[in-house]
């Protein structure tokens, strides 16, 4: 009886140990979203996050108006750093979204996307501090479109599991891309690095869409893998571009670019 109620007590002990681990492998995107809107620094390692993580919906949002753009838009300022390792976003990651007049978001997979008209509400995040999303898995959609990093950034080792959206990004200091593997489309499209740039041994399986594209201070894509169509059509390479060992799969263009003579190609 005795060694009964011993091994039901250390099961017990077990279980209340598991307990706090299990519930803490996870975290609600709502209560990250309720720190950053209360300017409190997030650091999250090793978790899972559920919900999506909306930085276009906080209280200092406001509206904007963009040259020759009707569409209502609606700025949110992130104040102060954001750091994730090792974390996995179940849901999307939003620093930009379109909501038409029936109040429902439209996504990146929907093909009416860019076709930002009267009817629809953009809604976009810009980053004050640092931001760091390190060795991430994003399970959902990642839309950065239009934000304005003013620190260093970081998406160093991360996955992306669907189109991962950049379109008119303006890095304003280092930013890191170094080994990201991107499941789909990579849209880097009219995006201004002012400072060092790396997209060193990434994976880019689908389109990645570098037209337009300004890199102010340098960029490496050294080791990268462009298994789809690799577009830098217009793109501005002010300092040293380094291509070697660089595969393209499924062609690229790189006609009307500038400075091609920084872009080095050596293998």
């Amino acid at each position: 009886m005795k060694q009964k109620l011993s091994l039901l007590f250390s099961f017990a002990l077990a279980v209340m140990l598991a307990t706090p681990a299990t519930a803490q492998s996870s975290l609600s995107a709502k209560e990250l979203l309720l720190n950053i809107d209360n300017n409190r620094a997030v650091e999250v390692s090793n978790k899972t996050i559920e919900g999506d993580l909306d930085l276009t919906e906080l209280s200092n949002k406001r509206l904007v108006k963009r040259p020759n753009n009707d569409s209502r838009e609606y700025k949110s300022r992130v104040e102060v750093p954001i750091t994730f390792r090792n974390c996995t976003f179940r849901g999307d990651v939003l620093a930009y979204k379109v909501v038409d007049k029936e109040g429902r978001r439209r996504s990146l997979l929907n093909s009416v996307l860019n076709n930002d008209s009267d009817d629809q509400t953009l809604y976009s995040a810009d980053f004050k501090e640092a931001v760091v999303f390190e060795n991430c898995t994003f399970e959902g959609l990642a839309e950065f479109k239009y934000s304005d990093f003013a620190e260093n950034v970081s998406f160093a080792d991360s996955k992306f599991r669907h189109p991962a959206n950049f379109k008119y990004a303006h890095f304003n200091e280092g930013t890191s891309f170094a080994n990201v593997d991107f499941s789909n489309t990579a849209n880097f499209k009219y995006a201004k690095f002012n400072d060092q740039a790396n997209f060193a041994a990434t994976r880019i399986n689908q389109t990645a869409d570098f037209k337009y594209a300004h890199f102010q201070d340098g960029v490496t894509f050294k080791g990268t893998h462009f298994q789809g169509f690799a577009d830098f059509k217009y793109t501005d390479f002010k300092r040293e571009g380094d291509l070697s060992q660089v595969t393209f799969s499924r062609g690229s263009d790189f006609k009307y670019a500038k400075g091609g003579r920084y872009i080095s190609t050596n293998r």
